[in-house]
C-alpha cells in the first residue's frame, strides 16, 4: 500500500489535538493543590509524557529536524515511557507510588542546596530546609527496616529517589523495559544533547531514529478521545495575534543571521566548529520560538540546559584554547568512540590517546585516561588525568556575566534555570510538582540565549580582530565585517523581543 503523506500530517493533526487536550486537562490538575494525593502513578507520567510528546509531534509537522531539542523530547519521552512500563509490570508499588509524591522537596533541595548564595531568591531558606526534612522523614519511617542508614542516604542523594535504587540509570530502566534497541537510541540522544563538536543535526543515522519514538507515541496514546483541537487550528489562533507574528518573525531574522555566519565559515574552513554551533544553535532557538508561541514554557525551560552547554563548551573549547586544533580533535574523537560504545559496537582509544599525548607529553599512562576519556566529559581530560564536569564549564562561562546582585545578578539567575531545567527535564515525576518558577520562567531564558550570543560573536571577531593585526592581513576582513554587522542587527532584534517580552500574556 502507497504511503499517502498528506494523509498521515493530517492524522498527525488531529493527533497532536487529542495530546494537548490531555495533557491540559493533567496539568490543570497537577495544579489544584486540593487534589494533591489523588493523583495516580499514570496521571504523574502521562503528565510528563504527553508534553514531550506534544512538542515531538509539533517539531515533526513543522520540520525541525536537526535541533538537539527534538531529540531531547525524544529521550525524555523513552525515560517517561519506560517508568510507566514498569509500573504496568508490576514493578512499582503502592510505597513507592507515595514516595513519589513527597519526593519533590528532596529533589529540589539537592539541585538548590550547592547554590546557597542565591537561595533565598529561590524559595525561602528555612521553608526549603523544613519542606526536605519533612519529605526525608516520610521516606525514613517507609523505608526503615528495608533499606540500612547507609542505603536511605544514597535513594536520597538520587534524582530519582522514589525508586528505592540508588545504582539504576534511565538507560538502564530503557534496556529492561522497553528493550536493548531503545537503550542504544536513547543512549545516542544522551549524548547528542550533550556538547560535542556539535554535528548531530547531520548525522542521518540519529534522525532515521525519529519514526522509531514517533510510532511509539501513537501506539502509546492511540485510545485518547477525539479532541475538537488539532494542530493547525491552535497554530492558526495562534498567529492571529500580530504580537505573535511579530516575535516568530524577530527570532527567525536572528537564525538568518546565524545561517549566514555559519555559511561564511564554511567557505573559508569547510566543515568546522563554529559553522557547526551556530547551525546547533540555530535551529534550537527556531524549535524554542514556537515553543514559547504554543505555551510550552516547560519545554523552553527544558532545553535551556542544551544550550547553556553548548555555549559554555564553545567558550572553553575554541575562545580560550584558540587556536584550538588539538582540542577539537580530541573532542571529535571522543564523539567518534562514544557513538560506538552506544551502539555496542568495538572502539580504540589509541588515536585519543595520542592526541593526549600530544597536548600532555608527560601525561597520565593509557589505562588512567582510556578511564577518564570514557565519561561524559571525558575531552576535558589533563595532565593528571582529571576531567570537568558541564557545571563547572558552565559556571566558569556565566561568570563572565556576573553582576550587581538586585536582586539577583545575572550569572546567578542563569544558574538556576540551568539546575530547574535539569530538574523537569528527566521523567521523575517532578513536572507534576514543580514550583512555578521552574516552571514557568522562560523570559530570562529567551534573554539569556541572546546575551550568550551576542558575547560569544564578540569573542570570535575578537579572535580574528587580533589575528588581523599581528599577521598584518586583511584575508579574514569579510569574517570581521560580517560578525560585526551581524551583531549590530542581533542587538536592535534583541531589544524588540525584550518588549514582547515585556508584554503580559495569557496563563493557560
Amino acid at each position: 500500500m502507497d504511503f499517502n503523506a498528506k494523509e498521515f500530517f493530517e492524522q498527525l493533526d488531529l493527533f497532536w489535538g487529542r495530546l494537548f487536550t490531555y495533557n491540559f486537562a493533567l496539568m490543570k490538575r497537577s495544579e489544584d493543590k486540593s487534589q494533591f494525593g489523588s493523583e495516580s502513578f499514570t496521571d504523574v507520567i502521562d503528565f510528563y509524557i504527553t508534553s514531550q510528546a506534544q512538542c515531538f509531534i509539533k517539531d515533526f509537522l513543522v520540520q525541525h529536524f536537526g535541533s538537539t531539542g527534538m531529540l531531547l523530547t525524544a529521550r525524555c519521552f523513552l525515560e517517561g515511557l519506560a517508568l510507566k512500563r514498569m509500573y504496568a509490570s508490576g514493578k512499582i508499588n503502592d510505597m513507592q507510588i507515595e514516595l513519589l509524591r513527597h519526593q519533590v522537596h528532596i529533589i529540589e533541595y539537592n539541585y538548590y542546596k550547592e547554590f546557597d548564595d542565591i537561595a533565598d531568591k529561590i524559595l525561602l531558606p528555612k521553608k526549603l530546609e523544613k519542606d526536605k526534612e519533612d519529605s526525608v522523614k516520610v521516606f525514613r519511617e517507609k523505608l526503615s527496616g528495608k533499606y540500612n542508614e547507609k542505603e536511605i542516604n544514597a535513594i536520597l542523594k538520587t534524582n530519582k529517589p522514589f525508586l528505592c535504587d540508588p545504582y539504576t540509570n534511565f538507560r538502564k530502566l530503557v534496556k529492561e523495559n522497553l528493550g536493548e534497541e531503545y537503550a542504544k537510541i536513547y543512549g545516542l540522544y544522551s549524548q547528542a544533547i550533550h556538547p560535542s563538536v556539535n554535528d548531530f543535526y547531520m548525522n542521518e543515522d540519529i534522525w532515521q531514529t525519529i519514526p522509531n519514538i514517533l510510532s511509539l507515541i501513537l501506539e502509546e496514546y492511540k485510545s485518547l478521545p477525539i479532541s475538537q483541537l488539532t494542530f493547525n487550528s491552535y497554530i492558526v489562533l495562534i498567529y492571529k495575534s500580530d504580537i505573535s507574528k511579530k516575535y516568530e518573525e524577530l527570532v527567525y531574522q536572528e537564525c538568518k543571521i546565524l545561517k549566514d555566519i555559519s555559511g561564511l565559515f564554511n567557505r573559508f574552513f569547510n566543515k568546522n566548529y563554529v559553522s557547526d554551533t551556530l547551525s546547533s544553535i540555530n535551529l534550537l532557538m527556531c524549535e524554542m520560538c514556537t515553543d514559547r508561541l504554543l505555551g510550552l514554557c516547560e519545554q523552553v525551560k527544558s532545553k535551556w540546559k542544551i544550550a547553556l552547554d553548548m555555549f559554555s563548551s564553545f567558550y572553553k573549547f575554541y575562545i580560550t584554547c584558540f587556536p584550538p586544533e588539538e582540542y577539537l580533535k580530541l573532542l571529535e574523537e571522543h564523539e567518534l568512540v562514544q557513538v560506538k560504545r552506544n551502539l555496542g559496537e568495538e572502539f580504540s582509544i589509541d588515536k585519543a590517546y595520542g592526541l593526549y599525548k600530544t597536548l600532555y607529553p608527560d601525561g597520565v599512562q593509557q589505562k588512567t585516561f582510556e578511564k577518564s576519556f570514557l565519561t561524559t566529559c571525558g575531552y576535558t581530560v589533563d595532565a593528571k588525568g582529571k576531567t570537568r564536569s558541564l557545571t563547572s564549564i558552565v559556571k566558569d562561562f556565566i561568570a563572565k556575566f556576573a553582576g550587581p546582585n538586585k536582586p539577583l545578578s545575572f550569572d546567578r539567575s542563569m544558574l538556576l534555570d540551568y539546575v530547574e531545567s535539569q530538574m523537569l527535564s528527566h521523567a521523575n515525576g517532578y513536572m507534576w510538582y514543580a514550583n512555578r518558577g521552574a516552571w514557568s520562567d522562560e523570559k530570562n531564558v529567551i534573554v539569556s540565549m541572546d546575551v550568550c550570543l551576542i558575547f560569544i560573536l564578540k569573542s570570535i571577531m575578537t579572535i580574528f580582530k587580533t589575528h588581523k593585526t599581528i599577521e598584518k592581513t586583511n584575508y579574514y576582513k569579510p569574517i570581521i565585517n560580517l560578525i560585526r554587522n551581524s551583531l549590530g542587527r542581533i542587538k536592535t532584534i534583541y531589544d524588540e523581543k525584550i518588549k514582547i517580552l515585556d508584554i503580559p500574556g495569557i496563563v493557560i
